[in-house]
Formats: C-alpha cells, sequence, structure tokens
C-alpha cells in the first residue's frame, strides 16, 4: 500500500517541472534516458520498501523453535522433543512506538524528496543542456557573420593598402582579427561536439530536433512555498524531532508482553522423585515486565538527539534565507538580460536603417558592396545575440523550477 502511494505521488511530481510551460510542448522529464527514469524509479521503490520495514520496526519478530534431545544418564534413554513458538513483545514504551511510526514516515518522505530532487536535478541538467546546444548553434552563426565582416574589412583594407592610403599596420590588424574569430569559430564548434555527448550521456533523443521548453517567472510566494530543499529540509527536521522522542523514550520504563506456546511430543519425559511422568499435552506461558535502564551513557545520547534536532530546525532558517536571495538575484539576472534584449531591438532597428541608407548610397556610388554587407551581416548579429539572450532568460528560470515543488503532494 505504501508503495503504491509512493508511486502515485512518483507520477504527479514527475509532471511539476513542465508547470511552468507555456506552450504545450514535451514533457522535459521524458528527456531523460530511460536507463537514468528507470534508476529513479527503483531508488524510489527502494525507499518505500525501507521505510516499511523502519515502520513496522518495532514489532519484534515471534520465534519459532523446535528441539530435540536424548540423555543416558539413567538406566533408559530419555527423550525429549517439543515446539515452541514464543513472544517477547513492548506494547508500551513511554510514547516511542508512536515516535517510531511517525519517525518512519518522516524518513520515507525524506527519501521521496531526496530522489525527487536528484531527479529535478537531473531533468535540469538535460534541459539546460538542450538550452546551451541552441544557444550554440545561434553563437556559431554570429561567429561565422562575424568573419565574413572581418574578411570583408581584409579586403577593403587591402585595397586602401594596395593603393598607398592606408598603413601595413592597420591591414595586419584585420587580418589579426578575422584569425582571431576563426579560432572562436573553432572553440564553439568544440563545445558543440561536447554538449551532443552531454545530452547524449542523459537523453535517449535527438538535441537537434527537440521543441524547446519554455518557461515563465513564478513568484516569490510560490517559489519559496515550493522549494523542494526547503521541503526536504521541513521533513529532515521533523525526523529529527521524531528521533529526539525516540531517544528520551528509551531510557523511560518500557512495559512488554511474554507468552510462549509449548508443544510436547510423545516419549517426553519429566523425572519427580522414582516416578517418570509422561507429559505430552500443550501448554501456554503468558506475563509481563516492566523495565527501565539506567545508562551512564543516557544524558550524552538524549543531549546529541536534541542538539541533532536544533542543527536540522537551523539548517531550514538558513535554507530559506538562501532561497529568498537566490529569488533576488534571479530577478536581477533576468532584469540585465532584459535590458540586454531591449539595446539588442535598438540596435536591431539602427541597422535596418543603416542598411537602407547604405544602399542608398552604393546606388549613388558614394559606398561599395561591402559596406552593405557588413551593415546586413550586422544587423543579423544583433538579432542573432537577442536570441541568445531569451535563452539565457529560460536558463535562470529553469533554476527556479528545478526548486519548485507542488507541497500538496506531501
Amino acid at each position: 500500500m505504501v508503495l503504491r502511494g509512493s508511486m502515485r505521488r512518483w507520477l504527479l511530481c514527475s509532471l511539476l517541472l513542465a508547470a511552468g510551460v507555456v506552450q504545450a510542448q514535451e514533457n522535459p522529464e521524458k528527456l531523460l534516458s530511460a536507463l537514468k527514469r528507470k534508476s529513479l524509479d527503483l531508488q524510489l521503490q527502494k525507499n518505500a520498501f525501507e521505510s516499511d520495514a523502519l515502520q513496522w520496526g518495532w514489532i519484534n519478530p515471534i520465534f519459532l523453535r523446535y528441539s530435540e534431545s536424548r540423555n543416558d544418564q539413567f538406566d533408559h534413554t530419555q527423550k525429549s522433543r517439543q515446539l515452541s513458538v514464543t513472544v517477547d513483545q513492548p506494547i508500551f514504551k513511554s510514547g516511542g512506538i508512536w515516535a517510531a511510526i511517525k519517525y518512519a514516515e518522516a524518513t520515507r518522505k525524506v527519501g521521496d524528496l531526496s530522489v525527487e530532487s536528484t531527479k529535478r536535478r537531473l531533468i535540469k541538467e538535460v534541459v539546460a543542456t538542450l538550452f546551451n546546444f541552441r544557444k550554440n548553434r545561434y553563437q556559431i552563426q554570429k561567429q561565422r557573420l562575424l568573419i565574413e565582416n572581418d574578411r570583408l574589412d581584409v579586403l577593403r583594407k587591402k585595397e586602401r593598402y594596395l593603393s598607398g592610403d592606408l598603413d601595413s599596420g592597420f591591414l595586419d590588424q584585420a587580418i589579426l582579427k578575422k584569425n582571431q574569430d576563426t579560432m572562436v569559430l573553432y572553440n564553439l564548434q568544440d563545445s558543440r561536439a561536447q554538449l551532443k555527448k552531454s545530452f547524449e550521456d542523459l537523453s535517449d533523443a535527438d538535441p537537434a530536433t527537440i521543441p524547446l521548453p519554455r518557461f515563465s517567472l513564478m513568484s516569490r510566494a510560490r517559489f519559496l512555498a515550493r522549494h523542494i530543499d526547503l521541503a526536504h529540509q521541513k521533513e529532515v527536521a521533523v525526523q529529527k524531532e521524531r528521533f529526539k522522542m525516540m531517544t528520551y523514550s528509551r531510557y523511560l520504563p518500557t512495559v512488554t508482553l511474554e507468552a510462549s506456546y509449548i508443544k510436547p511430543f510423545e516419549n517426553s519425559y519429566y523425572f519427580t522423585g522414582s516416578q517418570i511422568k509422561d507429559l505430552t499435552d500443550s501448554y501456554w506461558t503468558y506475563g509481563f515486565r516492566v523495565s527501565m535502564p539506567i545508562d551512564i551513557n543516557a544524558y550524552a545520547h538524549i543531549e546529541s538527539a536534541r542538539v541533532d534536532d536544533l542543527h536540522a530546525k537551523t539548517v531550514l532558517q538558513d535554507l530559506r534565507r538562501e532561497a529568498t536571495n537566490g529569488y533576488e538575484a534571479a530577478l536581477k539576472r533576468l532584469k540585465v538580460l532584459d535590458r540586454k534584449i531591449a539595446l539588442s531591438i535598438e540596435d536591431e532597428k539602427l541597422y535596418a536603417s543603416l542598411v537602407e541608407s547604405t544602399k542608398e548610397q552604393v546606388k549613388a556610388g558614394e559606398m561599395t558592396e561591402y559596406d552593405l554587407k557588413t551593415m546586413e551581416n550586422s544587423k543579423k548579429i544583433r538579432q542573432l545575440d537577442r536570441k541568445i539572450f531569451e535563452l539565457d532568460k529560460q536558463l535562470v528560470l529553469l533554476d527556479l523550477y528545478e526548486k519548485s515543488y507542488d507541497d500538496s503532494l506531501q
């Protein structure tokens, strides 16, 4: 039953990262390879089974025993065979049983959230790699346009140098810039191969054909209320509190039920003086005991559990502050990127007007086709810059959605 509940939460949590997708795109979880998804699923199942074992761990096992013996101490051989069923079960531990059950529940939630956090990290990694793969394509296109402008600049300066109107140093600088931009292109092409390899390590899909998901900004309140690290640490704090209660109860009175059922078999004998009695009837023994340990280390153990509980609550407060700061930092990054996008749009409009002006001057013979081509390339470069900045914004939003957890599933 616990397993089915955990699987239900797992499937519902799987859909969360797509909650910020504006357009109907493929669920980002499906970008993970089948082996990665299977590994995460097996971790969740293992956590469910371990929590079940922990939840009922306070129940002691029932012991079945069978014994058979012979004794030839007296004139004839004595035989003894019996089967017994023994129960030695605590039924009251000063609140420890309730605390143990609650501790197991908290431990299950901590485990589920740990697996969910791992899954989100992998999804973020594969989606970020996909964004960077697309961004790299735009960067390569931009770099080729820059190299084309460098080539046109070299041609212009070469003509002026050959006509004696330009010093050779200016031509050398133009050639050097073209070579430097070409090296940048080679580095970008190498990065593309590495990004493709990283994506293929995480996913079975083709990064060149996958439609990109698109995320929108969530509110600060929603981000903090559904922050997965905060949710995980809250459950850790509950877990530590339950463990503290279990530690207290360990040194308080415990009531234990004792019961045995014993079945002797034929040829079992009992000696009373000179008489031999054959005892083959089954019988019960039962009772209870009250115990309370006096342990010299009790104080140290209790204080250790108390400090561990306080530490978990302190970490939670610190994480809440870090989450708030992280959201504020993301807002600032988004504002800077918005300014960059606005600037690239303004530059694109400027270059568009320059293209039209240059066309007129080319017709009038005041400028060359080199100048027109340079302006057209510069306009395209600013268009690519805008696309790159838009992808940078999506990467910032992806950082927020990686941490977003549906608290209604807790």
